[in-house]
Order: C-alpha cells, then sequence, then structure tokens
C-alpha cells in the first residue's frame, strides 16, 4: 500500500501514484509604516496543498474506475483521512481537483495509459481536537 485517503487505497493494483508534493503556507499580517518597510506579524498556520500524480494502465489496474470512485468521494465535500504506507497521517483532506490525460488510444477509444493528479487541501483539525476533548469530558479524565 503506498497510502490511503478515507477508504480508497492508492496501491499497484488500482491507483499508483508516482510523486507526492506538499507545499505548507504561513500567514503573515502587515502593518504599513513611514519610511521603512511594512512590519509583518505572524498570524498562524496556512492551508497546506497535497498533489498527488500518477500513471493508470488499464491493462493492468482498475484503470478509470479507479478515478470515478474519487470522483464520487470529491463529490461529497467530506474530507478524508490521508496517511502513508508507513503509517505517517497528514491529516483531514479536501479533494479539491482531479485531472486526468487519456493517452494511447485503442480503436474503440479506450486509453492504454491515463496520467492523473488529484488535489489536495488539508482541512483544520481544530474540530477532531474538539472531538477529543468532549471524549475526555465523558470519560472523567
Amino acid at each position: 500500500m503506498l497510502a490511503s485517503l478515507g477508504l480508497f487505497v492508492f496501491e499497484t493494483t488500482a491507483a499508483a501514484f508516482d510523486e507526492l508534493s506538499r507545499k505548507s503556507g504561513y500567514r503573515f499580517g502587515t502593518g504599513n509604516a513611514v519610511g521603512t518597510r511594512p512590519h509583518m506579524q505572524y498570524i498562524g498556520q496556512g492551508n497546506d496543498d497535497i498533489s498527488l500524480s500518477g500513471t493508470l494502465y488499464p491493462e493492468i489496474t482498475k484503470g478509470i474506475a479507479s478515478l470515478d470512485e474519487l470522483r464520487d468521494m470529491a463529490s461529497t465535500g467530506k474530507t478524508y483521512a490521508l496517511m502513508n504506507g508507513n503509517g505517517y497521517y497528514y491529516g483531514m483532506c479536501y479533494i479539491t481537483d482531479i485531472s486526468e490525460t487519456q493517452t494511447h488510444l485503442l480503436e474503440d477509444g479506450s486509453a492504454r495509459k491515463i496520467g492523473f493528479s488529484l488535489s489536495l487541501k488539508l482541512a483544520d483539525d481544530s474540530e477532531r481536537e474538539q472531538v477529543a476533548i468532549l471524549d475526555q469530558d465523558r470519560t472523567g479524565a
């Protein structure tokens, strides 16, 4: 298993990605001052953008069915836990974009190769922390 997004498992028989990129943002407020550069103040962490890209070979993998499953997940507007095969937890993510490119087409129009990319945005984990606090209140801890 390469990773999982909710119950969707990225693996060589379904949707194998060969690149994961993550961009972390940090927010700063600025205040203008006469005769000097604006003063910056750190105001908190911004959104993390995570991108997965890879290639599907329908003769070997589930092909387009895997992307359709991800599209169904995205259309719910819900967040899904992203975890890699080593157990590293990225957080709860929204699926914000799915793209595909079909190449090496056969006579019937089916693709022998499908390139794809999946864009995710890390959600705020404050709700998850609130659930943990409520759970502690119930147990008396």
